[in-house]
């Protein structure tokens, strides 16, 4: 969630069409509060599938996500916790992130960009209003320069202009996609997977029509997969390159053909949890078979219609805010730590630390409803999760839309 004024960066973006399955993207408009609050759960339009369970301040908030629309009818809360949250998941410590394509054995620094951590979010930025005047909207001019660039097949000099807008607008996810795309058509999968890594950590991918859009027509993409396709079946090993073709597969719409490369990428890249995420959501456990592959520029397979959200309400006994005033301290065993202040004012700081990193903190308001905190960030963005105390010194709290294995937070005083 975000504050008021945000919007995510594809609105300032003419071309733009939607994210993948065919649906905008963006916040989901959460229903009306349960409890008769400003904070309050309800069943919302879903940012990237049918709707589903959210939750909202004064009516915002994020259906869908850990609910029940998503990509092929399958949830997007398998792990993806962080789409919809901004990276205020990760900007809080709460979730760790490692993007095991980036530098290293990948060589090199990305063209100066650092991709170690994911796409930055700036809440505080309202986006330009879309619109053909690209005087009015200077990073849309730049990318429109590098598709130009990118449509007569000189991918040099996309490439050039795209690095160039990144350093002055770092946070506009849509040029950091388009620049994996253009590392895509230049047969570059280790640094086209470490942009890409870093974009989906925060949001899903573009779906076909918006990325068609930007070629001459469709046979040049066509051939620039299949090149992508030979390569990994001559390099079997290379988890970078399977990474790639399944986000052009998920973008194309083969659901089952982009799980398997992820099964590959998860046997072979360990520590990509993301990869794993994108796997659980496209083939949950317990469910069948998804789409079958096609050729690009056919329309994706037909979706099964979604079935009617259930009741989803947050189980565990209300908590006293009472209980909650004061300071709590938690730590992980990768020595990450945790120190969250909670005033009578309804204020907080929240202090984190990690192995070789900076001490970092924000502030801002938090609010109780049941036994769901939410802490709302001063400059943007929240971070909510489920409070279950442990007698009247400890307590744990577990964000909610996080992966299924995350245990939580185990605060004491």
């Amino acid at each position: 969630m975000a504050n008021s004024s945000y919007r995510p960066s594809f609105q300032n973006h003419s071309f733009y069409h939607g994210y993948w399955n065919g649906n905008w993207g963006g916040l989901g408009y959460g229903g009306y509060g349960r409890f008769g609050g400003p904070f309050g759960y309800g069943y919302g339009f879903g940012p990237w599938g049918y709707g589903g369970y959210g939750m909202g301040f004064g009516g915002l908030g994020f259906g869908g996500l850990g609910g029940y629309g998503g990509y092929f009818g399958y949830p997007l809360g398998w792990g993806l916790g962080a789409w919809g949250l901004g990276s205020l998941m990760y900007g809080s410590g709460y979730l760790g992130y490692s993007n095991p394509y980036y530098g290293g054995g990948g060589g090199g620094s990305f063209g100066g960009y650092n991709y170690s951590q994911p796409i930055p979010v700036d809440y505080g930025a309202q986006a330009a209003a879309v619109t053909t005047d690209t005087s009015q909207n200077p990073a849309d001019a730049m990318l429109n320069d590098a598709i130009a660039a990118f449509k007569q097949g000189d991918y040099d000099a996309a490439l050039d202009i795209v690095n160039r807008a990144i350093t002055q607008y770092p946070s506009d996810a849509v040029l950091h996609e388009f620049r994996a795309l253009v590392l895509f058509a230049k047969a570059d999968y280790q640094q086209a997977a470490a942009t890409l890594h870093s974009v989906l950590a925060v949001g899903p991918g573009w779906d076909w029509t918006t990325l068609s859009t930007l070629y001459p027509n469709v046979s040049v993409y066509t051939d620039q997969l299949r090149a992508l396709e030979a390569f990994v079946r001559s390099h079997p090993q290379d988890g970078a390159a399977r990474f790639v073709l399944a986000y052009h597969y998920i973008t194309l719409g083969h659901a089952d053909a982009a799980a398997r490369q992820l099964s590959q990428v998860v046997q072979l890249v360990s520590n990509d949890k993301l990869a794993n995420s994108l796997l659980m959501m496209l083939k949950p456990p317990s469910q069948g078979q998804g789409a079958q592959p096609g050729q690009p520029g056919q329309p994706a397979a037909e979706q099964p219609t979604p079935r009617p959200p259930e009741e989803a309400t947050p189980t565990g006994p209300a908590v006293d805010p009472a209980k909650l005033v004061g300071s709590w301290k938690a730590a992980r065993e990768d020595g990450s730590k945790f120190e969250l202040t909670l005033a009578n004012d309804s204020t907080f700081t929240w202090k984190f630390s990690q192995a070789k990193q900076k001490p970092q903190e924000f502030s801002g308001k938090y609010t109780l409803e049941g036994n769901v905190l939410a802490l709302e960030r001063k400059d943007g963005g929240s971070l909510v999760g489920q409070v279950s105390f442990d007698g009247d010194k400890k307590f744990k709290f577990k964000a909610v839309g996080g992966p299924p294995e995350d245990p939580g937070l185990d605060f004491a005083r």
